[in-house]
């Protein structure tokens, strides 16, 4: 389908052609070139959608080309100067040459309905559009590409239905800045009108709000850690607490079931811990028993809750982006969406040519279709990332932007770059061991003093956001709830 350079999909088998005419309105043609060669000023109002490809008839392709050369280089186009452009060429031969212009100026109906007759030129394009991409998803699956997995055709097929979607321009407008200054002072007064002054998703965390003022549209929010830290725990949190303000969130959970993050959330609702949810038992101290019956109604009061949260999730064991694109597109269509959350980015499946590249290229271009998701989409899209190991090699142990593993355009196409750290994990395995020639009084004043810092540590954790392009960096300080996996407001200091 060369009309919009999507995809380019084999031509449909010749054996098998369609009896059908292809769909088309030659008089809606005639109509919309007559008003063209009549008005000029017509062209400004059909610019924005109509092209040369629209038209089923190729000669009427060529001079809507020739109309749309001179206007745009600010000359006359009607049949007098048109004329000129196609004498001696064969491209009107097929309509009875340059006499034909006259014929164009009859089947002129009116330049007030001049855009109506360019749209149905449009929609028929586009019906022969699908009638084409139908006959060529039918080849495929047939196995006029050996080796497609079937997959790939449909992400392929999705990819050209968007662009046809969009009236089969994959390119966005242009904005005028008296409209983005607009849509900036729309989202100042918004904010004010929130109480909390967020301009976009609300976390339900007081802290990220505060810093962030909230997730906005287009961005691509990265959340590193290590293995351990809780990444999972805050994705669900913040898409829970998203889902509570009233977003509609699409969770994609590549690593866990949508049953065990929904677990931990019925666990963090309910106020029970998540070893208990999932058991269905609770420790005495000297045996497992069954859970007391108000736990299992503060349970099934939880689950009845979150079965109400406009939260939907995607499963799947690798998806790529283009596969997660459509999925996202048709929720945005069919019922809304306000959040994306992808835990995690490594688990994303990169095209095959890129994969073959490198690890490096493939992580890159799963980071640019994440953004460029989030922008298409105008939504937020919170993506997890595992850390190196270099941070653990360091006497701190706080994260920094060099642990970004695999590729440095995680950090280059990410709006906000985050970090979670709790300092009380690497504390509590390592304790300190008595070096030679030390004193027992020195050892055991050290042991007290990691002893007192374990402690002091517990149920402490930190988001380090160390990028923002339009916000401050900084610290913000929450509360990890291990029993729950859940994390919370640090109310004496939600951020510094």
């Amino acid at each position: 389908m060369a009309t919009h350079n999507v995809l380019h999909f084999p031509p449909p088998d010749a054996a098998a052609p369609s009896l059908r005419v292809p769909p088309h309105n030659t008089a809606a043609e005639q109509a919309v070139l007559g008003a063209l060669l009549a008005n000029n000023r017509i062209y400004e109002r059909v610019q924005e959608f109509l092209r040369s490809e629209h038209f089923a008839h190729t000669a009427h392709g060529h001079i809507f080309t020739a109309i749309q050369r001179r206007i745009d280089a600010g000359q006359v186009a009607d049949a007098v100067t048109l004329r000129g452009d196609f004498e001696g060429s064969e491209l009107l031969t097929s309509v009875g040459g340059v006499a034909y212009f006259a014929q164009l100026l009859s089947a002129m109906v009116g330049v007030v309905n001049a855009e109506g007759y360019a749209r149905e030129v449009q929609h028929c394009w586009l019906r022969r559009e699908l009638v084409e991409l139908g006959e060529c998803i039918v080849n495929r699956a047939h196995g006029c590409e050996p080796g497609l997995e079937p997959v790939q055709q449909i992400e392929d097929a999705e990819a050209v239905l968007s662009v046809l979607a969009e009236g089969g321009n994959p390119t966005a407008q242009l904005i005028r800045a008296r409209d983005a200054a607009q849509e900036a002072v729309d989202a100042m007064e918004r904010a004010m009108k929130s109480g909390g002054g967020l301009l976009g998703v609300d976390t339900g965390l007081r802290g990220v709000n505060r810093m962030t003022k909230g997730l906005r549209a287009h961005q691509l929010v990265l959340i590193g850690a290590r293995p351990s830290m809780g990444k999972t725990a805050l994705a669900a949190t913040i898409a829970y607490n998203a889902a509570g303000a009233g977003s509609r969130v699409l969770f994609v959970t590549a690593e866990m079931s949508a049953a065990d993050v929904v677990a931990r959330m019925i666990a963090a609702h309910a106020g029970v811990d998540l070893v208990e949810v999932l058991s269905g038992h609770e420790d005495t101290g000297e045996q497992l028993v069954p859970l007391r019956q108000g736990k299992v109604d503060r349970i099934v009061a939880a689950q009845q809750a979150i079965s109400a949260l406009p939260i939907e999730f995607e499963e799947a064991s690798s998806p790529s982006v283009p596969y997660l694109r459509g999925r996202a597109r048709r929720m945005q269509r069919q019922r809304g969406l306000g959040l994306i959350v992808v835990d995690y980015l490594g688990l994303l499946k990169a095209s095959d040519a890129a994969a073959r590249q490198s690890r490096n290229e493939a992580v890159s271009e799963i980071s640019r279709g994440l953004k460029a998701m989030a922008k298409e989409l105008g939504v937020p899209v919170v993506a997890l990332s595992q850390l190196s190991r270099e941070n653990e090699k360091r006497e701190g142990k706080r994260p920094q932007l060099s642990d970004l593993r695999d590729s440095g355009s995680l950090e280059q196409d990410a709006d906000v770059v985050a970090f979670l750290h709790r300092e009380h994990y690497y504390l509590a395995k390592n304790p300190p061991a008595k070096k030679d020639n030390e004193t027992p009084e020195d050892f055991s004043a050290r042991e007290m003093a990691w002893l007192d810092a374990v402690d002091r540590s517990a149920g402490k954790a930190e988001l380090i956001i160390h990028k923002q392009r339009q916000g401050p960096t900084g610290i913000v300080r929450l509360r990890w709830s291990a029993g729950l996996t859940w994390f919370h407001d640090d109310q004496d200091h939600p951020a510094e």
